[in-house]
């Protein structure tokens, strides 16, 4: 079992996230201890419901584990998405949640789908945790990542090893979770916690308030 050692985030307070709201989207602890991201009736102006930090700058392996709700989402071809992301300079985890599947990024803004439309959205939204363990300590360009999927009251489940090679940045050591309303308005998803370890595995629950572990 890993611990958090790069971020442990309940969403008790958002004190340490910049906002990048833009046209209607809201971004806010609502109710207490969950992110709510709406992107309300602004969808003509590209609405974002948007949280960002700099942490620590993704180390060659580290996982990433997330529990959300989706409750409307639209699809990939459209541009009505959740998405979660962790980058460096130069490369990006970039995981994008719609209704029609969950899509991992790679080089040339290519990407692959992660099982088969695994996430649980509008009429069949329910809470569902992911995990994404990154290993590219062959180098950004060879970067990869397993997938893992447990719902509620379930255990974890493998969705696969897919390249994660996506060679675009910005800050290092960014993470940031967004819903992007392009063609549909009041896009509406939870994050109830974020936490990211070094190494490959899951990730221990500390019950620890909203710090960054380094």
């Amino acid at each position: 079992m890993l611990r958090p050692d790069i971020l442990n985030e309940p969403f008790d307070i958002l004190t340490p996230w910049t906002s990048g709201d833009t046209a209607t989207g809201l971004s806010q602890i609502n109710p207490a201890g969950q992110l709510e991201l709406d992107t309300n009736l602004g969808a003509t102006l590209d609405a974002y419901a948007k949280r960002y930090r700099i942490i620590l700058s993704p180390p060659n392996q580290f996982t990433l584990e997330a529990k959300v709700k989706l409750d409307v989402l639209g699809t990939r071809a459209l541009v009505n998405r959740f998405d979660i992301s962790y980058i460096t300079s130069t490369w990006s985890l970039l995981a994008r949640f719609c209704s029609d599947g969950l899509f991992i990024y790679k080089t040339g803004t290519a990407y692959t789908e992660v099982g088969a439309d695994i996430v649980k959205c509008n009429a069949g939204a329910a809470w569902q945790t992911f995990r994404f363990q990154v290993d590219k300590t062959a180098g950004e360009a060879s970067a990869v990542v397993e997938t893992f999927l447990k719902e509620e009251g379930g255990s974890w489940a493998s969705q696969g090893t897919v390249d994660c090679d996506y060679e675009t940045g910005g800050s290092n050591g960014q993470v940031t979770t967004q819903m992007h309303g392009h063609t549909i308005d009041n896009l509406l998803g939870y994050v109830e916690y974020i936490r990211i370890a070094s190494g490959l595995g899951e990730i221990g629950d500390l019950h620890i308030p909203s710090i960054t572990l380094f």
